[in-house]
């Protein structure tokens, strides 16, 4: 089965379903190692605030993030 046809059949699902699926599916990855990324996390944080500091980028209003969101799940379907 491909990624859409999952995608596609858990966008039928009810939304508690869904949120039971992603919650069983997130349980099968491997834990997590707080050594692979932190060290770039960090790196990456602090070159992002510096953007904002210096006006290279603007924040993201609540209302563009959850917009943005809402348009990526209709594409899902």
């Amino acid at each position: 089965m491909s990624i859409a046809e999952l995608q596609n059949a858990a966008g039928q699902l009810a939304e508690r379903e869904r949120a039971a699926f992603a919650l069983w599916l997130l349980d099968t990855l491997p834990p997590h190692d707080g050594e692979d990324g932190c060290l770039e996390g960090i790196a990456e944080a602090v070159r992002r605030r510096e953007e904002l500091d210096t006006g290279q980028s603007r924040p993201l209003a609540a209302e563009e993030f959850w917009a943005s969101i809402d348009r990526e799940r209709l594409a899902w379907k």
